[in-house]
Formats: structure tokens, C-alpha cells, sequence
């Protein structure tokens, strides 16, 4: 079994294998040299990832400073949203299956997640986090996955329907729930994170969240950032390098965090079988803000090629690539760019 530290591996985004990768380093060094410019940037772990801001700004100090700033908000937020970290709001909600007083980032992911739950009808669902442990005790136990009979016993703790908000408070109504927000949280804290900056001045900055990426503004010559999307099974090349708009982009794929050599069990898992989907290797999507190209691209693996594409051409201002275990792709009418099956960079 292969673990990663998240399945947004850092490793992997600076090997391109992250799903997209910012490519700043075109006009990096002669932006340097410019004395009306200056580029600061700085990367931490945090939430399982590594986070990466490049702030461009006449001021480096300043930058620097709304840099700094910007990445303490980045760990109170991860504080909130860890499921590992017993002092973390997150633990607390699936030690107990309830927390009251909950902070209003906390309401406000969860309730984004029961959107998008119901915008995917349940594929999309943050209580799957059971049957996740299930796949990783049992793979890691028998190097299988988990029986039919265990599935069905875990598959009565998952469904997002048993999530009730009042006000700060939340209850998970059946004993033994549990959440994850690996697959929202990294957007909702990319997005925060570009809130400050902006209110900081810094207009043009890149702010790569281990895959989860938003482009702000243009780099010091004008140009739009270049945005990178990975060949699923050769992390080397490319399947194609987009110009950045006014819109986030994320990643998700199965060879991120997987339990088997060959991708096909995953921790992408689909609350309908208990386990890993198989159409889909990749999917990349396109939208007005990190959180919901975060979700949906996950979303879209588990939902599966036709359906992901019939739900993507009904959401406004968003595109999806979508890329299957043979290698074909697959994209949404009005995706930047062209992709020949046999085109990789």
C-alpha cells in the first residue's frame, strides 16, 4: 500500500504528478531584475500539503509582511479543519458527534459540502470518511479490499442527510459518523487566503495549494500565469499548459493517494459501493473559486465520465478535462483548450 502525505503530495506537484502545477518559472528571473518589481514567495506544510503564495508587488516588504499574514490564517484555519489534530474543531465533531459553538469557517465548509452533496446527489459526501478507514484497515490487514458484508455494515454510518446545522451548533445523528474535508477544505483555504492578499494589495499573486491553484492578476511581464495539467500515469509530461483567467483549477486523481500499484483502489471512494470508482484516473475542473473546483473534481471521479460532463455543462463558469484509465480524455465544451488523446507535452 502506498500512503502518501496527503493526496495532494508535494512530491508530486513539483514532479508535475499533483494534478495541476503552477508554472511560474517562465519571466521569474527577469522579473527579479526588475527594480519596480519584485516577486516574493514561500512555501509551508500545512493541512497535509505543502502551500506555496508568490506575491508579485512594487513593495517587498510589503509583501513579505501580507505573505506572513496571510499564512497564519492559513494555520488557524488548518487548526479547524484537521481531522488529525486532537485540538482541532474537526476532531472534536467526530470524537463526540457534536460540537457546539463551532466556529463560523467550520459552518460555513460544512455547509458547502451538504451543497455540493446535494448538487452531485451524495457523491459528493464529506461522511464518507468510514468507509476511507475501512479500505485502509483492510488493505493494510489483508492487502484486499474489504468484503461485501463489511461494506454494507460501514455504508450505514455514510450519507451527508444526517448532518444537522442549528445555528453554530452541529450533530452527526447516527453514532459512529464521521467527516472528512480532504476534499474541500485546501480550496475553501486557497480562497481565504487570496481574500487577504487582496485586501493587502497584492492583486497579482499564485497561490498553489498542493494542487488546488489560484492565478490572481499576471506576472511582472503581463503575461497570465501558466497552469500545467499532469499525465495521470507518466508525472513527467503533461497533458496540456493553460493560460490562467479569472478562475480557480484543481485536481484530483487516483494515483495521489492510492493502496494498490495499478491505482485502481484509491482513496477517492464512492459512497454507492464502498470503495474506489473505476472509470475515471483524473479529473481536472475549472471554476469561479477553489473550493468549488475542489469539490467537483473530486465529485467527478466518483460520478464518472458522462455524468460528470452532463453536471459541469449545467454550471455556469465552470470546465472540466477529464482523463479515464485508458488514457482518454475527455473535456467540457468550453475547456481552454483542445486535447488530442495522443498529445502530451
Amino acid at each position: 500500500m502506498n500512503y502518501k502525505l496527503s493526496r495532494r503530495d508535494f512530491i508530486k506537484i513539483t514532479a508535475a504528478g499533483a494534478g495541476a502545477l503552477a508554472l511560474g518559472a517562465i519571466g521569474v528571473n527577469r522579473l527579479l531584475a526588475e527594480p519596480e518589481l519584485k516577486i516574493y514567495e514561500e512555501t509551508q506544510v500545512l493541512l497535509g500539503t505543502f502551500v506555496t503564495i508568490k506575491a508579485v508587488d512594487t513593495d517587498e516588504k510589503n509583501a513579505r509582511n501580507m505573505v506572513g499574514t496571510t499564512f497564519e490564517e492559513i494555520k488557524r484555519l488548518s487548526n479547524i479543519f484537521s481531522r488529525f489534530d486532537s485540538k482541532s474543531e474537526l476532531y472534536s465533531l467526530n470524537k463526540s458527534g457534536q460540537i457546539y459553538g463551532a466556529s463560523d469557517d467550520l459552518i460555513c465548509i460544512m455547509k458547502s459540502s451538504i451543497q455540493y452533496s446535494e448538487l452531485t446527489d451524495g457523491l459528493f459526501d464529506i461522511t464518507a470518511l468510514p468507509l476511507l478507514e475501512l479500505n485502509h484497515e483492510s488493505f493494510n490487514t489483508n492487502n484486499a479490499p474489504p468484503d461485501k458484508e463489511a461494506i454494507t455494515e460501514i455504508k450505514s454510518l455514510v450519507g451527508y442527510n444526517a448532518i444537522n446545522i442549528s445555528g453554530n451548533d452541529i450533530t452527526l445523528q447516527k453514532p459512529g459518523a464521521l467527516i472528512t474535508l480532504d476534499s474541500i477544505a485546501v480550496g475553501y483555504i486557497v480562497d481565504k487566503a487570496a481574500a487577504l492578499l487582496s485586501q493587502g494589495n497584492i492583486n497579482n499573486v499564485l497561490i498553489n495549494g498542493g494542487g488546488e491553484i489560484y492565478p490572481c492578476g499576471t506576472k511582472n511581464d503581463g503575461e497570465l500565469w501558466k497552469i500545467g495539467i499532469a499525465n495521470p500515469r507518466d508525472t513527467s509530461k503533461y497533458l496540456a499548459v493553460i493560460d490562467s483567467s479569472n478562475w480557480a483549477i484543481s485536481t484530483s486523481g487516483d494515483y495521489e493517494a492510492y493502496f494498490t500499484g495499478d491505482y485502481l483502489y484509491n482513496f477517492i471512494i464512492d459512497p454507492r459501493t464502498g470503495v474506489s470508482p473505476t472509470e475515471l484516473a483524473s479529473a481536472t475542473v475549472i471554476a469561479k473559486d477553489t473550493l468549488c473546483a475542489d469539490a467537483l473534481s473530486t465529485a467527478c471521479i466518483v460520478m464518472g465520465k458522462n455524468d460528470a460532463l452532463s453536471m459541469i455543462e449545467n454550471l455556469p463558469g465552470t470546465e472540466a478535462l477529464l482523463v479515464d484509465k485508458n488514457m482518454n480524455c475527455y473535456r467540457s465544451s468550453g475547456f481552454p483548450v483542445d486535447i488530442s488523446n495522443n498529445l502530451y507535452f
